[in-house]
């Protein structure tokens, strides 16, 4: 019978092992490098304004109301996906909440089917946009960033996506926050009012106002908030002025409004999707974690190969 001192060497040296291996095999069973989940459940952001100005677009007359208003994006995650590219769709609404009909409250509606790059949130393809029901989808470029910027963030300033401009701008960092536990980076993106109807044409990318082409403006402020370990956006705030006018320096009295929207997303989104990345570490975490087990597991076996030859030495 072996004895005691052997048994438990044997043990230390089998438990070291096993560190050893655990600590070496640790990166591929642990999500570190911030790609996109493909099982995530909070994609849904909403953006609400209780007091927007919107243009009735049905109406012959350009009546602005004021009610409540919703902006919406909507992220799928679908198939094929890969462990580097995965096929999105991002539905982006805008809705009047008023007791009109869906045809009256509904202001935009659109879809965007792209494939795109888990580690760096840019897009793969163009997308296939469909705006218009009964239409065939518009191939339309997408560059930049959306929902998520790249896996381990920088303090610098990303391009990204703008669905009404359908070109990116510039969006730069403002400044690192703490939510939750978790390293939130604040980027702000500004856009100037810009002519919608010279980069692309649409049915609502100009008016005619008393026998004039009046082009739309979009302008916008938006505030992303980003988890710097995955790059996907948390939170959002935007501030929107959509307006027809002759040109973009037009005072504000002669411009007509389109959309007068200033909302953020609520409370309980934004803690729903911190939640769900709770589990997710930066890779010098998870570096120092690897390093730390294959120290402990060698330490282990060496104290365990020592124990079995003092031992044997006296059992002899």
């Amino acid at each position: 019978m072996l004895p005691k001192s052997r048994i438990l060497s044997a043990l230390l040296v089998g438990l070291g092992v096993a560190l050893m291996a655990g600590g070496l095999l640790s990166p591929a069973l642990i999500n570190a490098d911030g790609r996109l989940p493909l099982d995530l459940e909070n994609t849904t952001w909403t953006i609400k304004d209780e007091q927007a100005q919107t243009r009735l677009l049905t109406s012959p007359d350009g009546r602005v109301l004021d009610a409540p208003v919703s902006r919406q994006l909507h992220l799928d995650v679908q198939e094929p996906a890969t462990e580097d590219n995965v096929s999105i769709r991002v539905g982006a609404t805008t809705m009047r909440d008023s007791m009109q009909a869906d045809a009256d409250r509904l202001i935009t509606a659109q879809t965007w089917s792209y494939v795109m790059n888990r580690v760096t949130g840019e897009a793969e393809t163009d997308a296939d946009l469909i705006h218009t029901i009964g239409f065939p989808p518009e191939t339309v470029p997408v560059d930049g960033h959306w929902l998520k910027l790249p896996s381990d963030a920088e303090q610098t300033t990303y391009p990204v996506f703008d669905e009404t401009l359908r070109e990116s701008r510039p969006a730069v960092f403002v400044e690192e926050q703490e939510i939750d536990g978790r390293t939130i980076y604040q980027y702000r993106q500004v856009i100037e009012p810009t002519n919608v109807a010279e980069l692309y044409e649409g049915f609502f990318t100009g008016t005619e106002v008393d026998g004039e082409q009046w082009p739309l403006f979009h302008s916008v402020t938006r505030d992303l908030y980003v988890d710097q370990i995955t790059g996907l956006v948390v939170d959002v705030t935007e501030s929107v002025d959509d307006f027809y006018a002759p040109n973009a320096d037009a005072p504000v009295e002669e411009r007509q409004t389109v959309l007068l929207f200033e909302g953020s997303r609520d409370d309980a989104q934004v803690s729903a999707s911190m939640a769900e990345l709770d589990g997710m570490l930066d890779p010098a975490t998870v570096r120092v974690i690897q390093w730390v087990v294959i120290a402990v597991g060698g330490a282990l076996i060496l104290i365990g190969v020592i124990g079995a030859f003092r031992g044997r030495g006296r059992s002899r």
